[in-house]
């Protein structure tokens, strides 16, 4: 206060947080002698500014979430805090909101988070959102750092540098990092930050990890700050496709026509994207002279031409299944098809006339020949019967029923004449 003039002035930098009214007495004294005094008392309010800006309670939110579950369903809700006066705070969600699945609703102060999207397991399985807090000119954001590392670098690989600042100096600004959590596929060197691989990654195995690192100076008392870390596993195609079977066997008749399928084979890839796309093929394989061909997208093996059991009456057919990776990888498969057989061959005799010459006074009954025909055919198409179908026998030597033998040959058997 200025004696001469009775001006109240601030001495040092007000802070209404901390002190938001003055209360003290001040006194008039003339110069008399001897001197009159009179006092009066002055109360001060501080008026609040903008200066300060909202802060989250806390740092990193959590919540697990079915698949199922329905729209409109409440996750969470994340709250801030404003120490200036009469402040209005507004959430948003300003990264990470993959395919907008989530939505967020400033309600009683909080930020109330909802599914706004149906979920899709195969599509993401975790995510890691940034929300906003503002007071409509100063915000705060649960930020994080993230960062992608591919899953077949190798141990040792540094995968960021987290650097924090302290405007102390000496022990007062010196720096230590640590892990909150011990995740054991990474470590954080205590000096520099440096948060490196100790263990092999498999994007097949787990997809990301977060983790809570905080800085921490050496000063008394410590003071400390903490952030979050997500490490975003990168798939690299490290795995071939794999059938769901060793082998596989089919059958088909000889006389199906062209394209009719025969089976279907199916393998998976644990890779992601192109990496685990799947598609077949007879390219470096056997596809049976060109007998069969396969789907590439369906793996569905048909028939390309009419097949013939007499001639090849099993396939031995080998088929891959190749991903679109890059290089790609393919894994062969054996494919046993079996013809099966149809009757679409005659029984043939081995001449179309035979001589045979029998005495005049051969008894009844007697053999005079044995005459065989062969069929390529199998089973029951390849059993022959055989008759007297035409031919000049008078009436009385004619049999009293159709001769008949019926018998398997086997198609190696010649014809034979006994006369011979």
């Amino acid at each position: 206060m200025s004696s001469g003039t009775g001006w109240i002035v601030v001495a040092s930098e007000l802070d209404r947080e901390a002190v938001d009214f003055y209360n003290f007495g001040v006194e008039a004294q003339d110069q008399g002698n001897p001197p009159m005094a009179s006092s009066a008392s002055v109360s001060v309010t501080i008026l609040d500014v903008n200066d300060n800006s909202p802060e989250f309670t806390q740092r990193e939110y959590s919540a697990r979430l079915n698949e199922d579950a329905a729209v409109g369903t409440s996750v969470l809700t994340v709250s801030a805090v404003d120490r200036d006066a009469n402040s209005v705070i507004t959430y948003q969600i300003s990264s990470g909101n993959t395919r907008n699945r989530f939505s967020i609703t400033s309600q009683s102060g909080g930020g109330l988070i909802s599914l706004a999207l149906p979920l899709d397991y195969k599509l993401e399985r975790q995510y890691l959102l940034t929300i906003a807090a503002s007071d409509g000119t100063r915000q705060d954001t649960s930020s994080h750092y993230t960062v992608n590392v591919n899953e077949d670098r190798p141990v040792g690989t540094t995968v960021v540098v987290i650097s924090a600042t302290d405007e102390d100096t000496g022990e007062n600004a010196r720096i230590t990092y640590l892990m909150e959590d011990s995740i054991p596929q990474f470590r954080i060197a205590a000096e520099t930050g440096a948060v490196t691989t100790q263990m092999e990654l498999d994007y097949e195995d787990q997809v990301s990890y977060t983790l809570a690192i905080t800085a921490r100076d050496n000063g008394i008392p410590q003071k400390s700050d903490t952030t979050y870390l997500e490490i975003l596993v990168s798939d690299v195609n490290d795995n071939a496709p794999q059938f769901l079977r060793d082998s596989y066997q089919g059958s088909i008749y000889e006389d199906v026509p062209a394209f009719t399928s025969v089976l279907q084979v199916s393998a998976t890839d644990r890779d992601s994207g192109l990496n685990g796309r799947v598609f077949y093929t007879f390219q470096g394989g056997d596809d049976g002279d060109g007998d069969f061909i396969i789907e590439s997208t369906s793996g569905i093996v048909r028939t390309l031409r009419r097949l013939d059991r007499e001639n090849v009456p099993l396939y031995a057919l080998r088929a891959f299944a190749v991903d679109k990776g890059v290089p790609a990888k393919r894994t062969p498969v054996e494919i046993q098809v079996t013809v099966l057989d149809v009757n679409d061959n005659p029984p043939v005799f081995e001449r179309d006339e035979f001589d045979i010459f029998v005495e005049e006074n051969s008894p009844i009954g007697l053999v005079v020949a044995r005459i065989t025909a062969t069929d390529p055919d199998e089973g029951t198409n390849a059993q022959i019967m055989y008759q007297i179908v035409e031919g000049n026998i008078p009436e009385g030597h004619r049999p009293r029923s159709p001769s008949r033998r019926q018998r398997q040959q086997p198609p190696t058997q010649e014809l034979r004449d006994p006369l011979q």
